[in-house]
Formats: C-alpha cells, sequence, structure tokens
C-alpha cells in the first residue's frame, strides 16, 4: 500500500513540474466527492488537443463502524484524453487548449483511462441495484479495468473550468470473502468480470 502512495505522489509530483511551459491543471470529481471519498487530478497539456494526466481517490475510514459498513479503497487511474471544439489559429502560447482565455468556449472530449484500486468493502448497497453482493458480505482485494468516458469541458474563466462526464469500464477483481461482522466469517476467495460506470461533474483549476 505504501509503495502505491509513494508512486501515486511522484507522479502528481512529475506532472505538476513536468516543464516551465507545461500548462497543468487540478481537478475534482463532485460526483465522487459525494461518495465520501476525497479525489485529486492533475492534468498536463501535450499540445492543444492531447492531454495525459492521473486522477487518486482515498476512502480511508467505515461508514458505520458498529456494523462494520465500510466503503473503503485507493483508486489510482492514469488517463490520455483528445479534445475537440473551435479554437484560434494563431492563439497566444498561454491559451487554453488552444482558446484564448477572454473567450468563452465549451470543448467536448474523449478519455481512454485505466484503473487501479484496493479495496475492503462490504454492508453497503450500491445504487441502482449494482454490485449485490457487497450488501451482506465484505470483499477485500483489488481491481483493475480499462475504460472511456465522453464529456463536455465549459471554460469558466482563465483559470477555471466545469466539466460533465459520462462511460463505462470493464474491469477483473480478485477479492476475499468475509461475512460482515466484525473479523466474520471468511467463506473463500472469488474473482469477477465487471462493468463499472464512470460519471463526473468536475471542477478544474488551470495552473498557468
Amino acid at each position: 500500500m505504501s509503495v502505491i502512495k509513494k508512486s501515486t505522489f511522484l507522479g502528481l509530483l512529475l506532472l505538476a513540474t513536468y516543464h516551465a511551459s507545461a500548462q497543468v491543471a487540478l481537478r475534482t470529481n463532485l460526483a465522487y466527492d459525494a461518495t465520501l471519498t476525497p479525489n485529486l487530478g492533475a492534468e498536463m497539456r501535450l499540445d492543444s488537443a492531447w492531454t495525459m494526466g492521473i486522477n487518486v481517490g482515498l476512502n480511508a475510514w467505515d461508514i458505520n463502524k458498529a456494523e462494520n459498513k465500510k466503503w473503503r479503497h485507493l483508486l489510482v487511474s492514469p488517463n490520455v484524453r483528445r479534445y475537440w471544439g473551435r479554437r484560434t489559429e494563431h492563439a497566444a502560447p498561454d491559451s487554453l487548449w488552444g482558446i484564448p482565455p477572454t473567450e468563452s468556449r465549451s470543448l467536448r472530449y474523449l478519455e481512454m483511462n485505466a484503473i487501479y484500486s484496493h479495496f475492503n468493502v462490504g454492508n453497503t448497497r450500491i445504487p441502482f441495484g449494482l454490485y449485490n453482493a457487497i450488501k451482506d458480505r465484505r470483499l477485500q482485494g483489488d481491481l483493475v479495468a480499462l475504460g472511456a468516458k465522453y464529456g463536455w469541458s465549459w471554460i469558466m474563466a482563465r483559470h477555471w473550468r466545469i466539466e460533465a462526464e459520462a462511460g463505462i469500464a470493464v474491469g477483473y477483481a480478485w477479492f476475499k470473502e468475509y461475512d460482515c461482522e466484525t473479523c466474520g466469517t471468511y467463506y473463500g476467495r472469488g474473482d469477477r468480470i465487471f462493468l463499472l460506470p464512470q460519471l463526473g461533474v468536475n471542477v478544474v483549476y488551470i495552473i498557468n
């Protein structure tokens, strides 16, 4: 776990200090925050259309300790984005993805992302009847996934954007299964292929 945390921190640090002229953005997903999971993303502009970045979320506490109700997990998700939208041909070097900061514009983007998560979840209900196995069991393990998201990015001011995005990921999880009680009965190991909806309402701050 400590290796993952150190690698994540190093990745964010490299993105933030890559090059003095690089355009870097920081974001948080309000929909993800609503699950009581603080999260932070960093994105670096490669050219007027492409960016690369990483998103990290961490939930490290029990929802209800007495009932062993928890949604603990660490999530790390590197990604690549391709933007489309109206851009000015002779935009200034410090323009936002090729759009002058004095103009109000919206951009569309397609994001391809990979996901890794270490999780310890149980006695929790997921909306829309997803993953019913964890409402009366505790699962502890890891997952990996590949996904895609489509979104809109609205430029609110020189340094601020709002994004809305939706997508899906296909993944594989392997885990140990327990009764929901604290240190409950061990039922064995399991694994499964799953679909993971990806929804986001992001607040974005452009550093430079």
